[in-house]
């Protein structure tokens, strides 16, 4: 007995140890010598030392208060009076959203304010002003409704310091975007006065004052990787097409995880402004179209509008609120729809791309309870609910429930439906993987960049086993965001994540490749990005069947058989199949050419508005 009670005393200790040394991992002290000079500027940065021994300037804003006349218009770059000292030692405000828990190993959202406008720099320990070090970018996903930079899932420690220890040293950009009512608002007054689509206006002034600003903390502007997942590489296409690509982007290089600017569906401005209407007829200013409506808004207390709107998106599209402010056509920033404008060729070109889907990234958006037709077609009907019936059909004859029934493990016989993973694989192909396949093909297919400078992979490890089956969703398997810890190389990973060696392994091989890809440089492990193949084939006229290459190659990460690239036909015959890998049948076995092919083919896109 008092055997056993020591050990329940030792256990209990050592898991408050454990505790008090996740604390520490998260803990940021200022250094009173951890400074930052502007001299052109006379702007002085006072930053912070992390446990793990990076250097932190965090709160660095880029824009004023988007408050007042502020509030639902385009970003104002700070202009700090000489002199400034700036303090840049704690992270700050998450722009307006709802509050409280998201996913257990995301931040608790607790702080929101209006002013919000800020980005985190993160570089290794002792880097010099004249390092000309290159840059990464990161734009955090959220479906424009939630996140920020400083979320704990976004913790660039590991990557930063990984860079340096190979030898390849970067430094490393977080910034935050209004989102929601505060970041897509739209009417016919805001479109009046280009004061659309915030949000995307903010994250071009972020980067704008990255190239203006970032030489100070060791960095080169000509160097900028802007690296985007979810509606975060959204974001990126929509950056690369804004203003009809007459104007240069503020940066040299993208990586688009599980995103591509085909996933903004129903991109007229009438859905949004609608909604916005609602919203301003709730807190008494009407539901004008006008400037004196605009106004009235204007002078309603953020948190007021926060609450009602957070309360109308996640009644409409739960449990996040996506797709109920997002962005859309403006005939400014937005033109017109994204798969339109890269089919004209309307897009800044020259930007080399990284482009990606996760396996199961659908595999939240289908209920577990699937297990009808009707069900299935249900699991996106919130999102695109024009669809005609020829189209609802050919999706069923696309995805023949028979190909699906494999995946049901025998844990869960009887409980899940093949339903459910026929629902989650055309998810996940309608917001991520042929919207993703779609603009890196009409980007090179019309001249965006050639087909050397476009690679696209597919993640298919996850360490959030652990957490799904805690939280019941085991069937998830490689879900959205599975690769991000990857890539930010995170070796504690919160709420049982699974931190083994061999996931540490694979983060290491995947974080190197984007490491490499950002330095642009074959030195220090450059076979691994020279030996990934270009997504299309050099002569891309040649190469087309419609709105879809005829063959493909995609580097899969993880799984059960390893990474390796995988080349894939439309023409594959059986006797192919007979010797492809495991890689290669894999990608084979997802349809890609059929089922893309009707996804990114004129009736669909329109039925859409993609």
């Amino acid at each position: 007995m008092a055997n056993r009670l020591f050990a329940s005393m030792v256990a209990v200790l050592l898991a408050i140890i454990a505790i008090y040394y996740q604390e520490l991992l998260d803990t940021f002290h200022p250094t009173p010598n951890l400074k930052v000079v502007d001299s052109a500027r006379d702007i002085t940065y006072l930053g912070s030392l992390s446990f793990a021994g990076i250097e932190h300037f965090q709160n660095i804003f880029y824009a004023e208060a988007p408050t007042g006349p502020r509030r639902f218009a385009a970003p104002v770059p700070t202009r700090p009076v000489k002199g400034s000292v700036i303090d840049a030692t704690r992270a700050g405000a998450w722009c307006p959203q709802g509050t409280g828990d998201i996913l257990p190993f995301t931040s608790s959202v607790t702080n929101i304010s209006e002013n919000c406008l800020s980005l985190r720099i993160a570089r290794p320990p002792g880097t010099r002003k004249d390092a000309k070090l290159p840059v990464a970018v990161w734009i955090h996903g959220g479906g424009h409704a939630l996140g920020s930079a400083s979320d704990i899932l976004y913790e660039p420690d590991g990557l930063v310091k990984l860079a340096a220890a190979d030898g390849l040293p970067l430094v490393y950009v977080g910034i935050n975007y209004r989102l929601g009512l505060f970041g897509f608002a739209t009417s016919e007054a805001l479109i009046e006065r280009k004061d659309t689509n915030a949000g995307l206006r903010d994250q071009r002034a972020a980067l704008e004052w990255v190239r203006d600003n970032i030489e100070s903390f060791g960095g080169d502007p000509k160097r900028v990787t802007v690296v985007g997942q979810s509606v975060g590489a959204s974001d990126i296409g929509l950056q690369l097409t804004a203003f009809g690509g007459d104007q240069d982007v503020p940066f040299q290089q993208a990586v688009m995880m599980s995103g591509g600017p085909g996933l903004n569906f129903n991109s007229q401005p009438d859905l949004v402004a609608s909604n916005t209407a609602a919203i301003s007829q709730q807190v008494g200013c009407g539901g004008g179209k006008d400037l004196q409506t605009l106004e009235c808004l204007r002078g309603i207390p953020f948190e007021q509008l926060t609450n009602l709107s957070v309360t109308a998106s996640r009644a409409a599209r739960p449990p996040f609120g996506e797709a109920y402010f997002y962005p859309t056509i403006d005939d400014d920033f937005i033109q017109d729809r994204p798969s339109q404008l890269t089919r004209a060729r309307k897009f800044t070109k020259g930007i080399p791309i990284i482009a990606s889907w996760v396996t199961n990234d659908g595999a939240w958006y289908a209920l577990p309870t699937t297990a009808t037709d009707h069900e299935v077609l249900g699991s996106f009907g919130l999102w695109l609910h024009k669809l005609s019936e020829s189209t609802k059909e050919k999706l069923l004859h696309l995805y023949p429930l028979d190909d699906f029934e494999h995946m049901v493990k025998s844990e869960h016989e009887g409980q899940i439906s093949p339903q459910y993973y026929r629902a989650a694989q055309i998810n996940r192909d309608i917001w991520f993987t042929c919207p993703v396949l779609d603009f890196t093909w009409q980007y090179v297919k019309n001249g965006g960049v050639g087909a050397s400078q476009v690679r696209l992979y597919e993640f298919n490890q996850t360490r959030y086993t652990p957490v799904f089956d805690s939280m019941g969703v085991s069937m998830w398997g490689v879900a959205h965001l599975s690769d991000i810890p990857y890539l930010f190389y995170n070796d504690h990973l919160r709420a049982g994540a699974d931190n083994s060696d061999p996931q540490l392994a694979l983060a290491r091989d995947f974080s190197r490749i984007i490491i490499q890809f950002v330095h642009g440089d074959p030195k220090g492990g450059g076979d691994r990005l020279q030996s990934w193949p270009p997504a299309f084939s050099n002569e891309p006229s040649k190469s087309s069947t419609g709105d879809v290459p005829s063959h493909i190659s995609v580097r899969l990460f993880g799984g059960p058989h390893g990474s390796e690239s995988a080349t894939c036909s439309d023409s594959t015959t059986e006797t192919d199949m007979e010797v492809m890998t495991y890689a290669e049948k894999a990608l084979h076995w997802e349809k890609l050419f059929s089922r893309c092919a009707f996804l990114n083919g004129q009736q669909f896109r329109e039925e859409a508005g993609v």
